[in-house]
């Protein structure tokens, strides 16, 4: 059974919106932000905060964003979440965590890469991040972090690829081929509801010699093969393109209206 909502008060809901709509009007409809959340019981070394870092976030819907962490930090089962344990803290002694905008992004793909960014910065001037995800929860190297970013990518959707400029680049890794496709060049096969991750999923298996394909997601005004991609036809001689496209996408039939 779904867990009861918790019992909130008017009086503190009216003190969540008010915070949240207040960090809002910084953000411009339709943009993603990279926000913080401040515990304001501990200072800030820097003087730079109105309290030490606890998390770091983006989301294209800040205000719901900032009410759904404060509703979560009193839920039960926040006590098994450390971000919501110490924000939950924070409200029953008074102490309301403050939100801050850090930056602001046209794409979700630059905010993605933005909070690796910020994360890294607050983790090496001394902040103690309750983030889960490696690049936001330790220090690591700028190959580490970069790595993780083109990860993270692949939880776009295609719509939010194409809108942010990006390509998903496909290769068999025995060198059979080598293509780079645009996300919105995949919507016909898939629908616009599937990340570049589920694509990758689909498109596992190289339609020529049935191994493993790798994949890289990049700029689509500057996307070189990354390393380990070699330079080859994108369709082999022998595979017309329309039953080589049905092989790459697991003999997956195009969406009705496409045809």
């Amino acid at each position: 059974m779904p867990r009861k909502p918790p019992k909130i008060s008017d009086g503190l809901r009216a003190k969540f919106k008010a915070v949240a709509h207040e960090t809002g009007e910084l953000v411009p409809t339709a943009a993603y932000a990279n926000y913080v959340i401040i515990d304001p019981t501990f200072s800030d070394r820097d003087e730079i905060l109105p309290g030490v870092p606890i998390y770091i976030g983006q989301t294209a819907r800040i205000v719901p964003r900032i009410q759904e962490h404060m509703r979560h930090a009193l839920a039960p089962a926040a006590a098994s979440n450390a971000l919501y344990r110490r924000m939950g803290q924070l409200i029953r002694i008074g102490a309301l965590p403050i939100f801050r905008i850090l930056e602001v992004h046209r794409t979700r793909a630059d905010s993605i890469r933005a909070e690796a960014v910020w994360a890294q910065r607050l983790l090496r001037s001394g902040a103690d991040l309750l983030n889960f995800l490696p690049e936001q929860s330790r220090i690591l190297t700028a190959s580490s972090v970069g790595r993780m970013q083109r990860v993270r990518l692949l939880t776009m959707s295609l719509p939010e690829a194409y809108a942010a400029g990006l390509v998903l680049q496909i290769a068999c890794r025995r060198g059979c081929f080598s293509r780079t496709i645009s996300p919105v060049d995949l919507i016909p096969w898939f629908g616009d509801r599937i990340t570049l991750m589920g694509i990758r999923t689909k498109a596992r298996q190289c339609p020529v010699c049935g191994g493993i394909n790798r994949y890289a997601v990049a700029d689509e005004a500057d996307s070189p093969a990354p390393d380990g991609f070699e330079n080859v036809p994108e369709f082999p001689g022998e595979l017309p393109s329309a039953e080589f496209e049905f092989r790459l996408f697991d003999g997956q039939n195009r969406a009705p209206g496409y045809d």
